[in-house]
C-alpha cells in the first residue's frame, strides 16, 4: 500500500480547491438568490441543475476511474468516495466532506426558507461535492496492490 502524507501533488490540491471554490460560489449564489426574492430564481435553478449535471458525471468518471484501477489495486468504496481514513489522508478527507456537508445545508437551509420555489433546485448540488470526492479518491486515494495469482 503506498504510504499516506499529508503532501500533496499539484493536481491533488487542484481539484479539492476546485471543490471547494464551486462550494463558496453556490453558498453566495444561494443567499443572493434568496435576498433578491424572485429576480435570481431562474439563474439559480439552472446553475443548480448544471451542478448537478457535472456532478453526475463526475460520480461516474470515478467510478470508471476506480474499476479501472481495481485491476491493479484492491479498490474499496469507501476508499473510492474518500471516506476511509486508512485510503485517504485526514486533511483531505475533511476539506472534501466538508464541502460536501456544506452543500447540504446551504441547500437544505435555503429549500425550507423558501419552499416551493426555484430554492428546491439546490438540494440537486451535493451531487456535486461527492463527484469531486469520487474523482479525487479513485485518481489519489492509497490501495494495497491486488495480489497477483
Amino acid at each position: 500500500m503506498t504510504e499516506l502524507s499529508d503532501t500533496k501533488t499539484a493536481d491533488d490540491s487542484r481539484l479539492i480547491n476546485f471543490g471547494a471554490q464551486i462550494t463558496v460560489a453556490f453558498t453566495l449564489l444561494a443567499a443572493a438568490t434568496h435576498l433578491a426574492s424572485n429576480r435570481l430564481d431562474l439563474v439559480y435553478a439552472i446553475v443548480s441543475t448544471a451542478l448537478f449535471a457535472i456532478g453526475f458525471a463526475l460520480l461516474a468518471l470515478g467510478f470508471w476511474n476506480g474499476i479501472q484501477r481495481s485491476r491493479i489495486d484492491e479498490v474499496t468504496l469507501s476508499g473510492l468516495v474518500a471516506i476511509d481514513k486508512t485510503h485517504v489522508t485526514t486533511s483531505a478527507r475533511n476539506r472534501l466532506w466538508a464541502a460536501i456537508v456544506l452543500q447540504i445545508v446551504v441547500g437544505v437551509l435555503f429549500a425550507s426558507l423558501r419552499p416551493f420555489t426555484h430554492q428546491a433546485f439546490g438540494l440537486l448540488v451535493p451531487t456535486f461535492g461527492l463527484g469531486i470526492a469520487t474523482l479525487w479518491g479513485s485518481r489519489f486515494a492509497a490501495f494495497h496492490p491486488r495480489e497477483q495469482r
